[in-house]
């Protein structure tokens, strides 16, 4: 539902990109106040030029009615891609890429980026001259390496590929680390290349349906938290949290 309409909407999971000169904020949008997982959701491009003021482009045609979590990165190839959970196509990341992707109608759809268990959160950045890609399983971050981040990623295989498995731990039993942002770090004295991963748990919920909420008011606390990120011997780890 496109903003200033009127109508109540949930927004989450932005993701907030300079390009040309300006910001652009890839947001998404579900129509009415959320109390369960269900229903419509797109995603929309906005733009600013201090980060206070935005302007609404207008939305991403993504051929989906339930598209969520962008992530937004130029790549190898010079050209921009938008990765993003398509909740209608197995919970898999897809993409799209574009030449111009400020405009909401560029984005040219590309298929399926990372196949297999679902997953949610995709974030692409570049550390250590490769490209990474997190993604969230339920069950901690997990890895991908690409060369160009135009296709071909590659599931590292350190720790069967997963990061933040157990960042916390509550009554004895691991939390896992939820839907995470990467922030570029300067290079430290050692001159190694470093990156800090925020991301977020629920150290009173496993991931049960929404409703399990309402039982338990501590179920709907949230811990942020963040861990530093460092390639060693081509593996991306987790240096503290």
């Amino acid at each position: 539902m496109p903003p200033g309409t009127g109508q109540p909407a949930t927004l989450w999971a932005p993701d907030v990109v300079c390009i040309g000169g300006q910001w652009i904020m890839y947001l998404t949008v579900l129509p009415g106040v959320r109390t369960d997982w269900t229903g419509q959701a797109g995603i929309v491009q906005f733009a600013s030029k201090d980060l206070e003021h935005w302007e609404y482009l207008g939305a991403v045609d993504l051929d989906s009615p339930r598209v969520i979590d962008a992530a937004v990165a130029r790549c190898g190839d010079g050209r921009y891609r938008l990765w993003y959970k398509d909740e209608k196509r197995d919970c898999n990341t897809f993409s799209a890429v574009s030449d111009t992707p400020e405009d909401p109608a560029s984005w040219v759809l590309e298929g399926v980026a990372i196949p297999g268990r679902p997953h949610e959160g995709p974030k692409v950045f570049r550390l250590a001259g490769t490209y990474w890609m997190i993604v969230d399983e339920w069950r901690g971050q997990a890895v991908y390496r690409s060369d160009d981040a135009a296709g071909n990623w590659t599931r590292q295989e350190h720790l069967d590929g997963l990061i933040l498995t157990a960042p916390e731990m509550t009554g004895g039993r691991p939390v896992v680390g939820r839907h995470a942002d990467v922030v570029p770090l300067s290079a430290g004295e050692d001159g190694a290349e470093r990156a800090l991963l925020v991301y977020f748990t629920h150290p009173h919920w496993g991931g049960e349906d929404i409703g399990a909420m309402d039982a338990d008011p501590r179920t709907r606390l949230s811990h942020v938290r963040a861990a530093v990120l460092e390639v060693r011997d081509g593996v991306l780890m987790c240096m503290e949290h």
